[in-house]
């Protein structure tokens, strides 16, 4: 019965959408006082050394537009530019596009993989989380955001290596959220405009464990909900990196998907309209697969997360290359030459977005936009969660 709702889907895919965006409809329905859909998209800020700009996101499919990432000084305990020179000159761009896209909303995101070693610190005590939280608003008054995204992987325990961890960080993870809330709450009354505070979470019930989730979910605007690399190049197996659906038939390892990761959340006593669908614009690919099995649940030699445009440049017309969708987990595959290739696609993301709609939830978001420099999957992101919601298409 859960499968009804894509039959549906496969009809709605062939209406395509009209000229005016997504962040008009929204700066129209806030203006109304009207709850709009949110789209967020993450801008990594390295991918302008790559040629894509401030200037090449979909800004039109955005409503929320996310500059990743801003770090935290280990000596002052503020929130610093990680690429000063880089980030200046997207920073300036951002406020031009945000010119020409009056809906859209800017926000810098703090942590991430990388840079999330010191949050621990900054949110041990009163007088740190008063610095922190003051940085914060310095920062984006300065450089002309519209909020704060915190990133913070992991309180409690998890992370890459190096990074610093309490069993403390629980509570002081609402505390710092709650110091930051009180900045731009505050600065708000004065400029007369809403400025926004997110946070993005890990798709699962032992990082719901980590955190105060009913108290975050009443500080913040949205939470944007990671709800991928469910598997990996860490794996022992070839595995689809984030299914819809779990797969009912045998795996060798562990099962998840990206509507448990949003039952954890809602059983955690979240309110879905808190909460934005992170799909991923990347995927892995699994080099030295076997045959059996299209290459699926398969020791593997090497794998590396590979971006949704080097899959459809270099792999999907490769020759002894196949194309398949898992029906049950609503995600496509690659496979073939010893190669098994996870990712989402038009089809794929489509249907995870009418699914964030269809829950009621705030929204979709994206990790991260240069993956699909033409803005495909970014139009069936947001055309899948108006539809979804019922509502009309832009």
């Amino acid at each position: 019965m859960k499968h009804i709702w894509y039959m549906v889907l496969i009809g709605l895919m062939l209406f395509s959408a009209g000229g005016a965006g997504i962040s008009a409809q929204a700066a129209e329905e806030n203006g109304k006082g009207e709850r709009s859909a949110v789209v967020v998209g993450y801008y990594a800020g390295w991918s302008a050394g790559k040629g894509y700009t401030p200037w090449d996101v979909p800004a039109n499919r955005l409503t929320h537009l996310n500059y990743a990432f801003g770090g935290i000084d280990k000596e002052q305990g503020t929130l610093v530019m990680t690429n000063p020179d880089t980030d200046r000159k997207n920073f300036e761009q951002l406020r031009a596009v945000k010119k020409e896209n009056p809906g859209l909303r800017t926000l810098i995101s703090v942590g991430g993989w990388d840079e999330s070693t010191y949050f621990s610190v900054v949110a041990s005590t009163e007088a740190k989380r008063e610095t922190f939280a003051q940085s914060c608003l310095d920062f984006i008054l300065a450089h002309g955001f519209d909020g704060i995204d915190l990133d913070w992987e992991y309180p409690v325990s998890g992370g890459p290596a190096g990074i610093i961890n309490s069993p403390q960080d629980r509570e002081n993870f609402t505390l710092l959220l709650a110091a930051i809330r009180n900045k731009l709450d505050a600065q708000g009354r004065i400029d007369g405009k809403k400025y926004d505070l997110t946070i993005a979470g890990a798709a699962n019930s032992n990082y719901l464990q980590k955190i105060e989730g009913r108290k975050v979910a009443a500080l913040v605007d949205h939470i944007f909900v990671m709800a991928y690399d469910m598997h990996g190049m860490w794996d022992t197996y070839s595995d689809l990196g984030a299914p819809l659906y779990q797969p009912s038939g045998y795996s060798p390892q562990y099962k998840n998907s990206v509507a448990d990761g949003i039952r954890a959340y809602l059983s955690a006593g979240i309110p879905a309209e808190k909460l934005v669908l992170g799909i991923p614009f990347y995927g892995y690919l699994y080099e030295g697969v076997s045959g059996e099995g299209q290459g699926l649940y398969s020791p593997f030699r090497s794998a590396r997360s590979i971006a949704y445009d080097e899959v459809v440049g270099s792999y999907i017309t490769k020759a002894g290359m196949n194309q398949a969708f898992h029906a049950e987990a609503a995600v496509p595959y690659l496979y073939g030459n010893g190669l098994f290739v996870s990712y989402d696609d038009a089809r794929s993301v489509r249907a995870k977005a009418f699914y964030a709609g269809s829950q009621g939830l705030a929204g979709v978001g994206i990790w991260e936009l240069s993956h699909n420099r033409t803005g495909e999957l970014a139009r069936h992101a947001y055309e899948g969660l108006l539809e979804g919601r019922g509502g009309k298409m832009p």
